[in-house]
């Protein structure tokens, strides 16, 4: 890890085309390769690799719309982590919420710069906000058990470790995410945003969110197109904990036989894997694996009754 490091660092000071072109030989396909001509001589500021990398414009808008453009450009130094666009599936939409997406862009970056030879495993690092990052070192170097893919790229202002997901806790994720947003403003309404936001006691929480269609099918009884407040049901603080385990499964961890999991509510939820297909009490998972800090979403098309 440490020679594909120092050799990745080498590459930077190259500037930012010949970063790029490192990008793609180290296997991160969603890079486009950049022109050499346009390398400059010295290596460009954090913001300026966001902005120049294709692959990494979803966190440059998501900077953008917070705002933090220029704290990236001028302030430092900083170690970023840096989700690819491939990773962030289904996307986030930063206009939806502001000041939350400040914080997701912020709980990405670290002040100091700290290359990949300077985390150990099990280490914690204290982003600009948001929990602390969980750092571990074997195979691979992971932060909160996102895969570092290329490690090292010097700025200006810092290092860029690209990394394959977004790091976002359940809460943030939902209320950044069209499909989910209603689901999100729900979870707040019923003061269940703090439950869902930590790992839970079985180091994290499996989340079936319904999407924004099927909790309007469900709840939206005069057809506005929205659900208001009083066609919320006295019960939905159950609903909602009874779309969330206390154990982390991702669809390959769902067992192949019909598996009753307790949820949060306090009764069980039926879950079964067959030919890649994952149901919950015999709806099928639309979306799997939408990975969060504290776990997994799984999108569904329905509201689960308890």
């Amino acid at each position: 890890m440490i020679d594909l490091a120092t050799s990745l660092r080498r590459w930077g000071r190259l500037g930012l085309g010949l970063f790029a072109l490192a990008l793609v030989t180290t296997g991160c396909d969603a890079f486009i390769d950049q022109d050499q001509s346009d390398s400059a001589p010295s290596s460009p500021t954090i913001a300026g690799y966001v902005q120049e990398v294709p692959a990494l414009s979803a966190l440059e808008g998501a900077a953008a719309e917070a705002g933090l453009v220029k704290t990236l450009d001028t302030g430092g130094p900083f170690t970023v982590f840096a989700p690819l666009n491939d990773s962030i599936s289904p996307a986030i939409d930063p206009s939806l919420n502001r000041q939350v997406v400040g914080k997701v862009v912020r709980h990405h970056v670290v002040n100091g710069e700290v290359t990949s030879d300077q985390l150990s495993d099990g280490q914690t690092v204290s982003p600009l906000a948001g929990e602390d990052l969980r750092i571990g070192v074997g195979e691979n170097v992971t932060v909160n058990q996102a895969t570092v893919l290329t490690p090292d790229a010097n700025a200006e202002n810092g290092v860029v470790h690209v990394v394959g997901k977004l790091l976002a806790d359940a809460v943030d994720r939902a209320t950044l995410t069209p499909r989910f947003t209603i689901f999100a403003r729900l979870v707040k309404e019923a003061g269940l945003a703090p439950a869902l936001r930590v790992s839970g006691d079985n180091d994290g929480r499996t989340i079936f969110a319904p999407t924004n269609e099927a909790l309007l099918a469900a709840l939206d009884e005069d057809d506005s197109g929205e659900v208001e407040s009083d066609e919320i049901p006295p019960n939905a603080d159950e609903i909602l904990q009874y779309h969330v385990l206390d154990s982390v499964f991702l669809a390959g961890d769902v067992p192949t036989s019909a598996t009753d999991i307790p949820t949060l509510e306090g009764t069980d939820v039926t879950v079964q894997r067959s030919n890649g297909t994952v149901t919950v009490n015999g709806n099928e998972v639309s979306v799997p694996n939408v990975e969060v800090d504290n776990g997994v979403i799984h999108s569904i098309d329905t509201v689960l009754m308890p």
